[in-house]
């Protein structure tokens, strides 16, 4: 028994014993100075145990089993602690102390663009941010830059889903050059304007390793492209990262009847040895936030511009009178015809006819005249040798039910019957060597003055298509007060554009646009008088009294009659250029990585990106239709050696489909490339403690706009321009379509007495004889502006097929040495032209001309020898070839522990600049051999210096401070030098923005006067005393100023920064990381964006008169030409009215030519000197283990600054105030992320090109959601704008809105 109760009561010890828990209670210190570290996380590896310590830095773990653990305490800012401990403790009441040490903050994060080498981010000597690709990967973002918007000092302005810009510290602007950006070292730009499309950087989200934004003057190491600072897209390594993802996004944007958004990136990269390669691809698609601007509406809005379509339907309109026997339509010709539905029903080329057409009703209705292709009835005047009739045309044509004969090149003749035999017709070719086609046939029908000509009595005055409502006369009336509307050439008042595109007026200069003053009932003009007018007696205005709601206090309303009321295409070219919001892009990239060893690294890489959006430029907004830009580039590293070359390429799309401006329909030709040639090598001395980087760069640009962006057309303009021409031809032309360019089909004229050109006369004797052939009438090549025309002007020429071996274009059937016409034959690779003589005899001559027709008829292995010599030559490629050539260096000596110092110094030669090298490239074929460069080392003038000095201090760990000054250059863009492109209208002008190559100079007559264009009249005329020059600001209606006087304006000189800077970045406290950056701004030199150039000639009476008749007035400075203001009211006065007083547009060296007006020309100027300051700050505040927080804050002031020409106040275009914040949770527990950032940009003034306007200030949030289902797959889910906060962030950019996003994410 006492064996059985011993077993038991042994049982129950051991039982007894093994129940006990135990409890676990310690306290948690830091142990430099072992102060409790509060909320700290305590754990037992591998259980739930755990606890958190409280505000004395003590924790107990309750109920914990005996046994062996594994405790682990951790804290933000130290290092973790983890240790093996028995439970119970040794003494069971025994506290359990923990200290910890402090960790240094790295922030795991190593950069390369502060200083052209990798170092870790805390110890870069410049202000910095890093994006990481742990924080790219947690976001559902469009696009790159939507990373970027947040961070410290950073300009974003978005205009779209894929378009957006960024510069840093100020200064933004569409497409602005300020902020270099860079793809792992290679610029990432548009060749020919040296701009930064970053929705054509052939990069996905997939393959970003990191973004390094770098403030500030990089000058020293990164040339004159960076003098704000320095962006790096920095793409992983296949060496680095392998496997595959596939990533699918779609989304909306929150706006009505939108299409899905959708993007698909791709990368894969695999390693082989120590070899390895990576393609990313990106593909998005999408409906973009549907906007238009006022400047889009006004290139399309048939009130402004008329209707091309009437210019062209071969009706005659009543422009002109018609051929007096040219046949109507007839009322057949009607039948199956469908109205207004914008087809050709019935199959007779006329589209939409109907009886409104002519006049009278279906009994006794009378067509139109149309152009029947034929030089019908009456006097003989088509172009001399212009083809025939004959009756077997007639024969085909009577079996068609209107008539018609098709030419083989596809022109179409009307009407033909028997009466037309023998006579003249159409055939698409230049007969007589004048230059028109076609000349003389179908005259009054389908010329330019029809475009007004809609038969609508649009000004509601009870006329159709009278003078005031046609041409020059029409467009005088918008923006006019001149009279009233309803009268004759009565202004119609300010004009805009609604929401819907309808225009809109403002004719009672109420400050309402489209109001209902004419028919509210109301006197609201007060001219309604009591004893007159109170014809009911009841005391008030009333409808139905005289004086009430009459017609001068209505808005003017224009009659479209049913037509439309906006035109898809603008410049009649076949090609709609109204916005389209289809957005589309592609891109991929391929890499291949090799790395033999660690001293050795080579990368080859390809890029290619496909573009079909729209893009801000400044001067108007752009439709990239298929804008395709390419790179290749290669690097190789040897130890301290790196060698770097790459290629940029720019393609705009298609002929068909060709980049395009969405206000006028122009387009866009660009083939330009840029080549780099980099070499940069370091050392270090002194235990590493010394390290010296030098290098140098080289830069080729090679534009290709052929006059489409830049001026550099003279290689296809047609025309000489080197004064070698073919002798004999014509030098000048009649510009039909104003674009200061000669198009094939205009009228050749001579220069000199502005006569109408004709090849033959030339080869006339006194009494209308023929020339023999091969007489020396011409000496040598030397027409100067001569024209392109396509035949041997100067007979010496002989890439014909000489069958008879005469030595004649033609065989001599009757052996007179002279061109008999039907009885000699032209021989292959002639033609015939002909012509009347000098005295105006109705006698017909013709002769036999060689004509380029791209056959070698001589069998000499040439093509279309001696025609048209000296034109559009090799040797006239005007081509901008730009060379820039940088050395640089940048020492980095570590005095001691605490204290760096940083000096850089980099030298730039800019060939349009300086002399200090003549590369010898600007040839057509000369060589890119730097062989062939030559140093002129006393040409110093125009090299660019760039210094940089600094002082890093470092106390401690993770504390840094510096002290920095640099100057920066930013040399003149191809853009602001050589820019060439028509922009807009404003009223009845052109406007054509034009670089700052050699500099404005207006021109001057003979007796030293400045001239202007007077469109009314339709001549140039001198500037008298009566007149006086207006600047507008870029818009027309915002105020300007008056001038006396016209200074020509230099060629730009390079912008010049000089900057001080103090910063700092360090622990704030155990988990909280912040910097500040203060720094000081001096620019020099500022360039402008586009301005006004050219200003408008108005009567000087509008500016002198005492309008407020108070006997005082305003009055001109003689000296300088100054308005000198006695009466502010008058001044006040003269700037609302001076619209009416306009006369015409001053003129420009280069644009005064006669029968072509000079166009209003907006261009870059050299500012004086601005002041900028502020400062960026930001925080980084770890609140746990799965929370932390980063805060930014940047400031910026600037000093005023104006026009020097308009003496408008410019903008910096940037806010005074921007912040930031980012708050984000990682679950430790859960495959959970949660970010939540916000994002506060302060009001500020904007002006860029012809966009000027104030943005409002801003502040949106964005929540994403990442989720990862499985170690393979993942959702993110994102929320932009999260609140629906309608804002613009670049003006003639759109009210952007909430986007949704989800993305799902594979991996491999």
């Amino acid at each position: 028994m006492r064996k059985i109760f011993l077993f038991f009561f042994l049982l129950t010890t051991v039982q007894f014993s093994f129940g006990q828990q135990f409890d676990l209670k310690g306290e948690i210190k830091s142990d430099q100075n072992s102060d409790p570290l509060v909320f700290a996380n305590i754990i037992l590896k591998g259980t739930t145990f755990g606890a958190a310590s409280d505000n004395e830095g003590r924790f107990i773990i309750k109920n914990i089993n005996p046994g062996v653990y594994t405790i682990v305490a951790s804290y933000m800012g130290y290092e973790t602690f983890e240790k093996e401990i028995s439970i119970p403790l040794e003494k069971i009441n025994e506290k359990f102390i923990i200290q910890l040490k402090p960790e240094t903050i790295q922030l795991e994060e190593y950069v390369v663009t502060a200083s052209r080498r990798r170092e870790r981010v805390e110890d870069a000597p410049a202000a910095i941010s890093v994006i990481s690709k742990k924080e790219i990967r947690r976001e559902s973002n469009t696009n790159l830059g939507d990373y970027l918007k947040g961070t410290k000092g950073i300009d974003f302005t978005q205009s779209g889903i894929d378009s957006y810009n960024m510069t840093a510290r100020g200064f933004n602007s569409s497409f602005s050059s300020r902020l270099l950006t860079l793809t792992d070292g290679r610029m990432a730009n548009v060749p020919s304007l040296r701009l930064t499309a970053y929705n054509v950087i052939p990069v996905s989200f997939d393959d970003v390793e990191q973004i390094e934004v770098v403030l500030g003057p990089s000058s020293a190491l990164y040339g004159p492209n960076a003098h704000s600072g320095v962006l790096n897209i920095v793409t992983s390594s296949p060496l680095r990262s392998q496997g595959t993802k596939f990533n699918f996004q779609s989304g909306y944007l929150n706006q009505s009847r939108t299409r899905p958004l959708e993007k698909y990136t791709f990368r894969t990269a695999h390693k082989y040895k120590n070899f390895g390669v990576k393609i990313s691809a990106v593909g998005l698609r999408g409906e973009d936030w549907r906007h238009y601007n006022d400047d889009e509406y006004e290139g399309h809005s048939p009130a402004l511009i008329g209707r091309n379509n009437l210019k062209k339907n071969r009706i005659h309109e009543g422009a002109l009178s018609a051929e007096i026997f040219s046949p109507k339509m007839p009322i057949s010709w009607l039948d199956g015809e469908i109205d207004s539905n914008g087809v050709d029903d019935n199959g007779n080329g006329f589209i939409d006819e109907n009886l409104s057409w002519g006049s009278g009703g279906i009994d006794n209705w009378v067509g139109p005249k149309i152009a029947d292709g034929v030089d019908n009835i009456g006097p003989r005047d088509m172009e001399p040798g212009s083809p025939l009739i004959d009756s077997a045309m007639v024969e085909e044509a009577l079996n068609d039910p209107y008539g018609r004969f098709f030419l083989d090149n596809g022109i179409i003749l009307y009407d033909l019957d028997y009466g037309d035999v023998g006579r003249g017709y159409i055939d698409g070719i230049d007969n007589d060597g004048n230059g028109r086609i076609d000349d003389g046939i179908d005259r009054g029908i389908d010329v330019a003055g029809e475009i007004w000509y809609d038969g609508i009595d649009n000004d509601n005055d009870g006329e159709i298509d009278e003078s005031d409502e046609t041409g020059v006369e029409w467009i005088r009336r918008f923006d006019s007060y001149f009279g009233e509307w309803y009268l004759d050439r009565g202004g119609f008042g300010e004009y805009t554009f609604d929401d819907n595109g309808d225009l809109i007026f403002d004719t009672n200069a109420n400050g309402i646009f489209n109001d209902n003053w004419g028919s509210d009932g109301i006197d609201n003009d007060n001219d309604w008088v009591l004893e007159e007018h109170d014809s009911n007696g009841n005391g008030i205005p009333d409808i139905g009294e005289t004086n009430v709601d009459e017609q001068d206090e209505a808005d003017f309303v224009i009659n479209y009659g049913g037509l439309p009321k906006i035109i898809n295409d603008a410049n009649n070219d076949g090609i709609d250029d109204i916005p389209d919001f289809n957005v589309r892009n592609l891109r991929y990239d391929i890499r291949f990585d090799w790395e033999p060893n660690s001293d050795i690294t080579a990368s080859l890489s390809h890029g290619y990106a496909w573009a079909r959006n729209i893009n801000i430029t400044g001067i108007a907004r752009y439709l990239a239709d298929g804008w395709i830009y390419r790179y290749y580039q290669t690097k190789l590293r040897y130890k301290n050696l790196f060698l770097q070359a790459y290629l940029n390429t720019s393609f705009s799309g298609e002929e068909e489909n060709p980049t395009r401006n969405l206000a006028t329909g122009s387009t866009i030709y660009d083939r330009s490339q840029k080549f780099s040639l980099q070499l940069q090598h370091y050392f270090e001395r002194l235990n590493g403690n010394f390290r010296f980087v030098w290098g140098l760069d080289y830069f080729l640009t090679l534009p290709d706009t052929r006059g489409t962006i830049l001026s550099d057309r003279n290689q296809n303009d047609y025309r000489d321009n080197n004064g070698n021409g073919e002798a004999g031809s014509a030098n000048h032309y009649v510009d039909d379509n104003e674009n200061n360019y000669y198009d094939p089909g205009e009228l050749y004229k001579n220069l000199d007495d502005q006569s109408e050109f004709s090849p033959i006369l030339s080869w006339m004797n006194s009494d209308n004889t023929i020339i023999d052939y091969d007489s020396l009438v011409f000496g040598i090549d030397n027409v100067f502006g001569a024209i392109k025309d396509n035949i041997d002007n100067d007979h010496d020429s002989d890439d014909f097929t000489d069958i008879d071996g005469n030595g004649l274009p033609w065989t001599d059937n009757n052996n007179n040495s002279v061109f008999d016409y039907g009885i000699d034959n032209v021989e292959p690779g002639a033609k015939i032209i002909g012509g009347v003589p000098s005295d105006g005899s109705t006698t017909i001559f013709y002769h036999v001309f060689v004509y380029a027709d791209g056959i070698d008829n001589d069998g000499d292995g040439e093509i279309d020898e001696n025609i048209d010599e000296g034109i559009d030559e090799k040797a006239e490629d005007n081509r901008y070839k730009v060379n820039e050539f940088g050395l640089y260096y940048q020492l980095n000596w570590k005095i001691n522990d605490k204290i760096e110092f940083i000096q850089a110094t980099r030298l730039d030669v800019h060939d349009r600049l300086t002399k200090f090298i003549e590369f010898n490239n600007s040839g057509y074929n000369d060589s890119y051999s730097p062989l062939n460069w030559k140093f002129n080392f006393d040409e110093k003038e125009g090299l660019q210096i760039s210094p940089k000095i600094g002082l890093s201090y470092k106390p401690k760990e993770n504390q840094n401070y510096r002290l920095t000054w640099a100057k920066a250059f930013n040399t003149p863009s191809n853009q602001a030098l050589f820019l060439d492109i028509f922009v807009t209208r404003f009223s009845i002008f052109k406007v054509y923005a034009k670089g700052a190559s050699g500099g404005y100079n207006y021109t001057l007559n003979n007796a030293g006067q400045n001239v202007y264009y007077d469109p009314f009249n339709g001549g140039y005329a001198p500037v008298d005393s009566s007149l006086i020059y207006f600047f507008p600001s870029v818009d027309p209606k915002i105020t300007g100023y008056f001038q006396g006087q016209l200074k020509n304006q230099p060629e730009l000189e390079s912008e010049i920064v000089d900057t001080w800077e103090f910063g700092y970045k360090g622990r704030l406290t155990n988990n909280i990381f912040g910097t500040l950056d203060i720094y000081s701004s001096n620019y020099s030199s500022f360039v402008s964006g586009a301005s006004f150039i050219t200003p408008l000639v108005v009567q000087k009476s509008y500016l002198t008169n005492d309008h407020n008749n108070n006997l005082i007035s305003n009055t001109i400075n003689p000296d300088d030409g100054t308005v000198i203001i006695n009466d502010q009211e008058d001044y006040d006065i003269a700037l609302d009215t001076w619209r009416q007083g306009l006369e015409g547009v001053a003129s420009l060296n280069g644009d005064t030519l006669p029968d072509v007006p000079t166009p209003v020309v907006i261009g870059y100027l050299n500012y004086g000197k601005v002041n900028v300051w502020g400062f960026d700050a930001s925080l980084a505040v770890f609140l746990s283990r799965t929370w932390n927080m980063d805060v930014t804050y940047s400031f910026m002031g600037t000093t005023d600054f104006t026009n020097p020409l308009t003496k408008a106040k410019e903008s910096v275009n940037s806010p005074k105030h921007k912040a930031g914040l980012k708050l984000q949770y990682s679950s430790r527990k859960y495959p959970l992320t949660f970010s939540l950032n916000g994002r506060f940009v302060d009001s500020f003034d904007w002006s860029s090109g012809i966009y000027y306007g104030k943005i409002n200030a801003y502040t949106i949030f964005d929540l994403h959601f990442g989720y990862e289902l499985n170690k393979n797959l993942k959702l993110n889910f994102t929320m932009n704008n999260l609140l629906d906060h309608r804002h613009t962030e670049i003006i003639g950019g759109p009210k952007l809105g909430r986007v949704l996003m989800l993305r799902l994410e594979t991996k491999f």
